[in-house]
């Protein structure tokens, strides 16, 4: 599956990539009905407490959370892929409507993820 983040020009990226990954691992436990009342919906970025916790919670089910350099997640169950989220790439556009020269251009960025547990859903 596919989506698209319209970003401004002189966003954070990095930033904008780990909500979106967060965003990801988040509906794989949902789907999996697994409880993180500890992680407030509202909370884009992980707070140190949350990391903890998160990683106790998943220790104990078996999940596994591998992050790549590159910034790709892969999400395993008892040794299964459940769930990818690609690094996503970035499209330059321009908005000539604008006609402030700082909001002429904007960036789309095109994000990839894959997951057995939302296509079952469908």
């Amino acid at each position: 599956m596919t989506y698209t983040v319209l970003l401004d020009f002189n966003s954070n990226k990095r930033a904008v990539e780990d909500e979106e990954k967060a965003k990801f691992i988040r509906s794989i436990l949902e789907a999996m009905n697994i409880e993180v009342d500890f992680w407030s919906p509202q909370e884009t970025t992980l707070t140190i407490e949350t990391k903890i916790k998160l990683r106790e919670l998943l220790s104990e089910l078996g999940l596994i959370i591998l992050e790549t350099t590159d910034g790709e997640v892969e999400i395993y169950f008892e040794q299964k892929l459940i769930g990818e989220w690609r690094k996503p790439f970035y499209m330059l556009k321009k908005d000539l409507s604008q006609v402030d020269p700082r909001k002429k251009l904007y960036l789309e960025m095109h994000v990839t993820f894959s997951s057995p547990l939302f296509e079952e859903q469908v």
